[in-house]
């Protein structure tokens, strides 16, 4: 019996050409950073700390992870600057015109708000790579309200990364549901489906819906 489902984000509930839209979100953070930091080397610095704390074990959740090691490889002081210009560049209209490359799927998230789903609980289990901020800003792109999910992954409550068994491990516990009993609907069958190392179900957003 299935007691909980989970939902990626991108390509599932917010749709989007990822590859375009990482570009070009990766293109507008540089700039926005760019008095600061090249941003060919910012951009090569974020995916370095993202795959270094993608494989490394800590108690720490990943955004601490992740500013450690970004002081590790950039500095105490360009490391603090750039922490506050992360912060309000998710607030900017810069990040905000990255909103067009997007749309909601609206026949998934339909049938997520049907009412024979009401007593399933919900979680939103996107990659945890973006601070709540950026996570909830995005929600509201998609027209979804944090209300609606028993759970939202974000960097500070998430101490593992997709495909890290253990990010899924993490959910269950959080929601009290054995693993067994939660499906995962997802449109990326390394990332997403994943959650089949611990004994949840994957289903293809595409053959979902």
């Amino acid at each position: 019996m299935t007691k909980a489902i989970l939902f990626d984000l991108d390509g599932t509930l917010l749709l989007s050409d990822e590859e375009e839209f990482y570009t070009a979100y990766y293109k507008t953070l540089g700039k926005y950073c760019s008095d600061l930091i090249e941003p060919s080397q910012l951009v090569q610095s974020v995916q370095k700390i993202i795959k270094k704390i993608t494989m490394d074990n800590s108690e720490q959740n990943n955004y601490d992870q992740f500013m450690n090691v970004m002081r590790e490889e950039l500095g105490e002081e360009l490391s603090k600057a750039l922490e506050e210009r992360f912060n309000s560049f998710y607030i900017s209209k810069e990040f905000d015109s990255l909103k067009s490359l997007t749309k909601p799927n609206e026949k998934l998230i339909s049938w997520m708000r049907d009412s024979e789903n009401s007593n399933v609980k919900k979680v939103l289990a996107t990659n945890p790579i973006f601070p709540r901020i950026a996570i909830i800003k995005r929600m509201v792109w998609s027209g979804l309200r944090e209300d609606e999910f028993d759970l939202v992954t974000f960097m500070e409550n998430s101490h593992f990364l997709k495909p890290r068994g253990e990010y899924y491990l993490e959910i269950a516990k959080k929601i009290g549901v054995e693993p067994e009993s939660c499906i995962m609907i997802g449109n990326d069958d390394f990332l997403d489906g994943s959650c089949t190392k611990i004994g949840m179900k994957f289903k293809h957003v595409k053959d979902f819906i």
